[in-house]
């Protein structure tokens, strides 16, 4: 199979819209503060400089500790810009997951910020790194940080830290990501090329042009957050609205050019706070689809899903009716299920109830010497050529979040007492983790002290109020 891909790297994309839009809005966040295209340029060349000026090793991994914002966006591109390759990674994740991946990746550095709520992100990272050889230089944006954490600033910065920063010319490797395994976690590497090639299929089933305003829920730890927000925004140079939590009612101001992006639980929540039209709503898939879904009652021109199917592929497909979820086709799949006429970007099959998929898509690093790559997703085959697909029994999917169920109970009961850990349906993060004890209180302290995700911590429930609900 052919690339279809653009012979561009992202960095060039960004580069571009800079030059032809620089006083363009680029990126907002939710508390109001905006930054052109130029402001962001200018703020991608200091962090870059700032960074080049560690002398990292080049396309060494980069672990990028950043909540939903321009921080998040500007430590990615300054990161690319020094030919390095970064690595988002959940704000929920807490030390023990930080530890894990970090090592898995063999992370030189890690990047993370002060200005997210009352978390002390830095403090985090000081005993991170403590802990991982490698990680040599926590870094954080933001004042009053811990000793040992490298400042980092949007802003210009002093000249004697960047006397012998020079910006490396070597291209980086691409965009790193992470997923469960049984024990830890695994790494994917996705190439320019890939992500381009995912983000042109959601872009084309989305139907984004030119100039719309892209708002998001969904984080770039992920392939489908990469290739459903960050290169979308980059292929339009338009505006991008990053959210880190559900805004109340007319908090933002949308217009018919405007899509969002959430994951398929939090995206009734999330439509609920929206009263104008918008051009599309995308919801992301990260715990396989079911062919009955309610879409939520937006006033938007199309409706997509996104299939993440773990960080091997991500598949955007248009939905035809709000109440059935668009199936996967089988076989050649065109970017946008656009018909014959669109570029080919992936190809699926059915093995042994096993979807398989292979194509511009799928990294290289994952695929190998291997022909088809098993995604390890069981496909439900739908009489029409195409299928419906279930994620592994052993991975629990929270919203954008997923853990290895083996793994998470084992960590969960050797770190406290509880009587009982199971994961029911919610309609908000798709699935919910319930934790009972006879001692919430306690136990979630105890959760949060053995470095498991507050997330985690949040779903521990007094054993009695649990058995009297059952009744």
């Amino acid at each position: 199979m052919s690339s279809i891909a653009p012979n561009v790297a992202l960095d060039a994309l960004f580069r571009r819209n800079a030059t032809l839009r620089g006083d363009k809005p680029a990126l907002r966040d939710l508390d109001g503060v905006s930054l052109t295209y130029g402001e962001a340029a200018n703020a991608v060349v200091n962090v870059a400089e700032q960074l080049a000026a560690l002398a990292l090793p080049p396309k060494s991994a980069v672990a990028l500790l950043l909540p939903n914002g321009r921080e998040l966006v500007t430590a990615l591109l300054a990161v690319i810009r020094c030919g390095l390759t970064p690595v988002p990674m959940p704000v929920a994740w807490r030390k023990s997951d930080l530890v894990r991946a970090c090592r898995e990746i063999e992370a030189v550095a890690l990047i993370t910020t002060a200005h997210f709520s009352n978390e002390n992100l830095p403090q985090l990272a000081t005993e991170v790194a403590i802990e991982v050889f490698e990680l040599s230089f926590p870094c954080a944006f933001g004042v009053s940080l811990p000793d040992g954490v490298v400042p980092l600033s949007l802003d210009t910065v002093n000249e004697s830290l960047l006397a012998s920063a020079l910006l490396s010319n070597a291209s980086a490797a691409g965009i790193g990501t992470l997923q469960p395994s049984s024990g830890g976690v695994s790494f994917a590497l996705h190439s320019d090329e890939e992500l381009l090639a995912a983000g042109l299929g959601a872009m084309l089933a989305a139907d984004m042009r030119g100039g719309d305003t892209i708002v998001s829920a969904i984080s770039f730890t992920t392939f489908a957050g990469l290739s459903s927000v960050l290169v979308p925004w980059l292929l339009t140079s338009g505006t991008l609205i990053l959210l880190t939590d559900i805004p109340a009612a007319g908090a933002l101001e949308l217009d018919k050019n405007t899509h969002v992006v959430a994951s398929a639980g939090a995206l009734p929540v999330l439509a609920s706070s929206i009263e104008t039209a918008i051009a599309s709503a995308l919801a992301v898939h990260f715990a396989g689809t079911e062919e009955l879904t309610a879409f939520p009652a937006l006033n938007a021109r199309t409706a997509v899903d996104v299939i993440a199917l773990g960080e091997h592929c991500v598949i955007a497909l248009p939905r035809r009716e709000r109440s059935l979820t668009a199936p996967l086709p089988l076989g050649e799949f065109h970017a946008g299920n656009g018909g014959a006429s669109a570029p080919v970007i992936l190809e699926t099959r059915v093995n042994k109830k096993q979807l398989q998929v292979r194509g511009v898509i799928v990294p290289k690093d994952v695929l190998g010497d291997q022909e088809w790559l098993d995604t390890n997703f069981t496909a439900v085959e739908n009489g029409t050529g195409s299928v419906y697909v279930t994620a592994p029994e052993e991975t629990l999917a929270i919203g954008a979040l997923r853990f290895d169920c083996p793994d998470l109970e084992r960590r969960i009961r050797s770190a406290a007492l509880v009587s009982e850990v199971y994961a029911v349906e919610d309609p908000v993060l798709g699935a919910r983790l319930v934790i009972t004890s006879d001692r919430p209180e306690v136990t979630a302290e105890a959760l949060l002290k053995a470095g498991l995700p507050r997330v985690v911590a949040s779903a521990v429930q007094m054993a009695e109020n649990v058995r009297a609900k059952a009744r």
